[in-house]
């Protein structure tokens, strides 16, 4: 898309609650990801450009702060592992692999490399990199070496120093607990279309392009 075409876009701007520890998240940011792939190449008469912002939540504050083993964290919560299978069908129907899960994470951290990202352009991104590293190769991003690296492949400057300091503890706490308590979200992952439209859940592609299509008409 030339640059003008760009400048005049429409432009959807979207809000998203997820937290890295939310296998479902990861497979709704695909699905979220190819449908506005699948908008924007077809808006060439009109274009469109989407734009998401990405917040953080904690599903369960009561992991371990240095994560939790996988088999360990399902037979305490949910008895086994069991209900992951309709969970990995799923995923790669959208060409996610669950590879190698073998953490349960406590993200508060995780959630704090990715509000640096996003100060600097890159939430979405710092998303991917956390996402993958959780459910593909295996990592424990509850790790600040583990976060620290991600941080370096995302090319962030200053973020070694960043997550071993407490800045930006205080601000993911509250924009965690502003989202439980003022929002009232109680799962994840969670999206507000250009303020106006909510959806709950991994929806399907075809549920997230219909409504960009529908949130672009509000401008």
């Amino acid at each position: 898309m030339a640059a003008a075409s760009v400048a005049n876009a429409v432009k959807v701007h979207i809000d998203a609650w997820s937290d890295i520890a939310c296998p479902w998240c990861y497979v709704g940011k695909a699905r979220l990801d190819q449908a506005i792939r699948n908008v924007e190449m077809r808006s060439a008469g009109k274009p469109l450009k989407v734009e998401v912002a990405w917040h953080p939540y904690m599903i369960d504050l009561g992991t371990n702060p240095a994560g939790e083993d996988y088999l360990a964290y399902n037979k305490r919560r949910w008895g086994s592992g069991g209900w992951t299978q309709s969970l990995r069908g799923s995923g790669a129907r959208n060409g996610l692999k669950f590879k190698d899960w073998n953490h349960w994470p406590n993200t508060l951290h995780a959630h704090r490399l990715v509000d640096l990202a996003s100060s600097v352009g890159k939430g979405p991104e710092a998303e991917d990199v956390l996402f993958r590293r959780t459910y593909e190769l295996g990592q424990n991003v509850s790790s600040l070496d583990v976060l620290i690296e991600a941080g370096q492949e995302l090319d962030l400057p200053g973020v070694e120093e960043y997550l071993r300091s407490d800045q930006g503890l205080a601000e993911v706490k509250q924009q965690d607990r502003d989202a439980k308590s003022r929002m009232q979200i109680r799962s994840v992952p969670y999206f507000v279309l250009q303020q106006e439209y909510a959806l709950s859940g991994a929806q399907d592609v075809k549920t997230f392009q219909e409504a960009i299509e529908r949130a672009a008409e509000i401008q």
